[in-house]
């Protein structure tokens, strides 16, 4: 089996904009936290809307709030998954989910920004500064040994069995980040983040 679902020919539709009024109220004090200087002004931002794959083969449009200085190549990575025919789950802001990174995972949801912490740590996360994009973390968990995020993503750990919407290397998702210059979680050496790229 493979990620794919199969090749598209017509162009997707996508745009980056400024964040619209409307969203900038969705993401104030749930994703966005203004008050704190470290959190991205909404200029340093862009709200990218695009079609992409579903699981059923239908295509549906999703949302993402990304850097501003890498929404041109947001654009071109999910024209390409779309082009590639590789389904994704869902694409909505995280504060749809309250900014909980845990219950965005665990609904197999896409996003990027959201200005948190790396779990345990003081740092700030690359989805802080709007730079990493999550896709399928059900199909792509977070995993090491001992953990595994979301739960869900436990179907998954034989990455050797190749399903719709997971991220593997080598394969047509993982040769596309490559090409357009984006990192891959899926490469560390610490802990395997099958969902997460960045730029």
């Amino acid at each position: 089996m493979s990620a794919l679902l199969g090749p598209r020919t017509r162009p997707p539709a996508a745009e980056a904009t400024a964040v619209p009024a409307a969203v900038r109220e969705r993401m104030d004090g749930v994703s966005w936290q203004g008050a704190d200087p470290r959190c991205p002004r909404w200029d340093a931002l862009a709200y990218v809307r695009a079609d992409h794959v579903t699981f059923d083969g239908a295509v549906a449009t999703g949302e993402l709030v990304v850097a501003a200085a890498i929404a041109p190549q947001t654009i071109e990575l999910l024209r390409r998954l779309y082009a590639l025919g590789f389904p994704i789950r869902r694409m909505t802001l995280v504060d749809d989910f309250g900014a909980s990174d845990d219950a965005s995972m665990a609904a197999d949801n896409a996003s990027a920004f959201n200005f948190r912490l790396i779990a345990g740590t003081p740092l700030l996360s690359q989805h802080a500064l709007g730079r990493a994009i999550d896709i399928n973390p059900v199909e792509n968990p977070w995993r090491r040994p001992d953990r595994v995020a979301p739960d869900a993503g436990r179907a998954f750990l034989d990455r050797a069995h190749v399903r719709p919407g997971m991220i593997v290397r080598p394969g047509p998702v993982t040769r596309a980040l490559d090409e357009l210059g984006w990192t891959w979680g899926g490469d560390w050496m610490h802990a395997f983040d099958d969902h997460h790229m960045a730029r």
